[in-house]
């Protein structure tokens, strides 16, 4: 499939899955300190940029932050190239390194509002340790907001997704509700990588997606 000018995937109030991966598959986020200062990045100018951080999980080459852009496309491009511009000086100048760190360009797959979409997207990141074998359980790992959604722990990065504020009325119902999601046994589907939730321009209703596709100006795959 041809690539998706970014305009057709993020626009005002829009919900995309970000993602990318370290130039040679570098490890750059198990170096001491990677994680923290990503973080920080993403949270020092989340608010000048418009953008609100739903959910996130970094693994040790790439990172997957689902966020929902509240201005224009130019303003979630240039935050974008603000944090990774600064996470890449910050870890070649801790490695000692020239060079590039962001091996290809961002992945912004598009997240249809509503439904069960964000938190499909949401479940998958915040199991990819357990997939990649490095925790038996999400809430495991340090750094995803799975913590924050099971079980109410305080993260000031984040701003709750709407379709998480749907699942019960009450905090503690969300939480038992969101839990659940994990209590279920890993389907096949959920043991591997999901390319229609990486590497797809969007996410949703074979419908939506279709008629997404075609406002791009691009052919709905047969």
């Amino acid at each position: 499939m041809a690539r998706v000018p970014r305009f057709a995937l993020v626009e005002r109030d829009s919900s995309n899955h970000c993602t990318w991966r370290a130039h040679d598959l570098e490890f750059v986020f198990e170096e001491p300190g990677a994680r923290d200062e990503f973080l920080e990045l993403l949270g020092r100018y989340k608010e000048r940029y418009g953008v609100e951080i739903r959910s996130y999980c970094l693994m040790g080459t790439h990172p997957h932050v689902t966020c929902t852009c509240r201005q224009e496309q130019a303003q979630f491009s240039r935050f974008w190239q603000v944090v990774n511009g600064q996470f890449a000086r910050w870890y070649n100048k801790v490695r000692n390194r020239r060079g590039q760190v962001v091996m290809e360009r961002m992945r912004t797959p598009r997240i249809q509002e509503g439904g069960a979409h964000q938190l499909t997207v949401m479940r998958y990141g915040d199991l990819n340790p357990v997939r990649a074998g490095l925790v038996k359980s999400p809430k495991d790992w340090k750094w995803s907001s799975y913590r924050h959604y099971a079980f109410g722990e305080p993260n000031p990065l984040i701003t709750d997704a709407p379709e998480y504020l749907a699942l019960g009325k009450t905090a503690p119902e969300r939480r038992k509700a969101y839990q659940t999601l994990f209590a279920l046994p890993l389907s096949e589907s959920l043991r591997t990588r999901r390319v229609e939730l990486v590497s797809f321009p969007f996410v949703g209703d074979a419908s939506w997606v279709r008629r997404r596709l075609e406002l791009a100006g691009l052919s709905p795959p047969d």
